[in-house]
């Protein structure tokens, strides 16, 4: 088992059982302080550290760390069955340099993590849609090192340093509900396709946000197009700044309607986005002539410069109470598209709906159901066609589709602690149609020191 989940269920335990002696007259157990755990309403399993988290707070100081893991099993379908275990663990510390230095609107931020565990799609299930979305970087590793300006009595907010496009770029919260790696962060077709980079890998970059008005704004950015700089080999210390091999632009249209405090309607998220690519990129199925280059044994043509487009949307439909509520139904959706030449998934589209704080008395809990769709390239299902003929077996079948189904319940125990069941079922793992359908149960943990 995990170590740190060891760990706390000792230390849940023992809150249990200090507790033991406090439930109210009506049966309900509300935990309370014990020499273990800080008060139930604290955010922090850790707590206030006796005061000191509160005074660095007021420096400008904020140190907040998370621990997730997942336990996945697939008791039927893919290549084989078989169990896996993936954590993630991480800390951020972000300065207010206002605050510290009387640098007016100046933050800076520093992250960093630790992941270990197994790849149980790459290993028993052979599918393209990852089941779990901590897999990836499995290693002790530097992320984020940027600073960030805000201008204009904060309608404009510049980003520079070490940073992701997955952070600011087709990116939502709402995506973080999920356990497979298809929707949680980002629609996994982005990284899949070009050096997209997403957590946990930072390059050097810069980017704008502007905010028109309360519910209208624009992000654009500019980072370093080298995919080596995110080699597991270098931790997330390599530092070179190679444009040589390429940048990526991204821009990004948002209209975020009765998002604003106070708000009487239904909130609402919808954003337009575009991204570059400007490195040598080779095709898929063509080569210099024009030809499969698998048949002619050519190499494949290269092609100078990469690019896409995606659109999102998510919308609240039901709220329970008033504007200051966020309990209710909301239903979401997102696709991208790409040139089928050069990417492997040039459709891909992702959607779901959930509903927070649907059973009473569980206001944080969320259940949530998402789905995702991808069509691999019809080049690069040519070309796959041709290696076949050309190998003279019948094998080999050309990749076509993959679709997931996630559908998951995540109960809030405490403001610092949460599990969550999770079921997938992944439809033609691999897209070639060797495999069986495959099952996918397990669980996530999670605790926030």
């Amino acid at each position: 088992l995990p170590p740190l989940f060891v760990l706390f269920a000792l230390l849940f335990c023992a809150q249990v059982y200090a507790n033991t002696d406090a439930a109210p007259e009506n049966g309900e157990w509300t935990p309370t302080a014990s020499p273990w755990f800080p008060p139930p309403q604290e955010e922090y399993i850790t707590g206030s550290w006796g005061g000191v988290r509160d005074e660095l707070a007021d420096k400008g100081v904020t140190v907040t760390s998370s621990y997730v893991f997942d336990i996945l099993a697939n008791p039927s379908g893919g290549r084989e069955q078989g169990i896996g275990y993936d954590h993630s663990w991480g800390l951020d510390v972000n300065i207010d340099l206002e605050k510290a230095l009387g640098m007016e609107g100046l933050q800076l931020h520093v992250s960093g993590l630790w992941r270990n565990g197994v790849n149980l799609s790459r290993k028993k299930i052979d599918n393209a849609f990852t089941v779990t979305s901590i897999y990836g970087s499995e290693e002790l590793r530097f992320y984020g090192l940027y600073l960030e300006q805000a201008l204009f009595e904060d309608k404009v907010h510049v980003r520079l340093g070490r940073i992701s496009l997955g952070d600011d770029f087709a990116s939502s919260p709402i995506y973080w509900i999920y356990v497979n790696n298809a929707i949680d962060g980002n629609p996994i077709s982005l990284p899949l396709n070009l050096p997209f980079f997403t957590y946990p890998t930072a390059v050097w970059g810069v980017r704008a946000k502007i905010d028109y008005s309360d519910n209208f704004y624009s992000t654009h950015g500019i980072y370093c197009g080298d995919s080596r700089v995110g080699r597991d080999s270098e931790h997330g210390l390599d530092f070179s700044l190679r444009l040589a091999r390429g940048f990526i632009t991204a821009h990004e249209v948002g209209f975020t309607p009765n998002t604003a405090a106070g708000s009487a309607g239904l909130p609402g998220n919808y954003k337009v986005g575009t991204y570059y690519h400007s490195g040598v990129f080779r095709e898929l199925l063509n080569d210099q002539n024009g030809n499969s280059y698998v048949v002619t044994g050519r190499d494949p043509a290269k092609h100078v410069g990469n690019y896409g487009f995606y659109c999102a949307a998510d919308q609240m439909i039901y709220r329970e109470g008033g504007p200051e509520s966020d309990q209710g139904l909301t239903v979401f959706s997102a696709a991208t598209f790409a040139p089928q030449g050069l990417n492997q998934f040039p459709f891909f589209y992702d959607g779901g709906i959930f509903y927070k704080g649907l059973l009473p008395g569980r206001d944080n809990d969320i259940i949530a159901l998402g789905t995702a769709l991808g069509l691999w390239s019809k080049d690069l299902a040519r070309a796959q066609a041709d290696m076949r003929d050309v190998a003279g077996t019948s094998s080999l079948h050309p990749q076509e589709y993959e679709m997931m189904l996630d559908l998951s319940y995540k109960a809030q125990i405490l403001p610092y602690f949460f599990v969550q069941p999770d079921m997938q079922y992944i439809i033609n793992p691999g897209g070639r149609g060797n495999y069986t359908n495959a099952l996918v149960i397990g669980f996530r943990m999670g605790v926030t020191f």
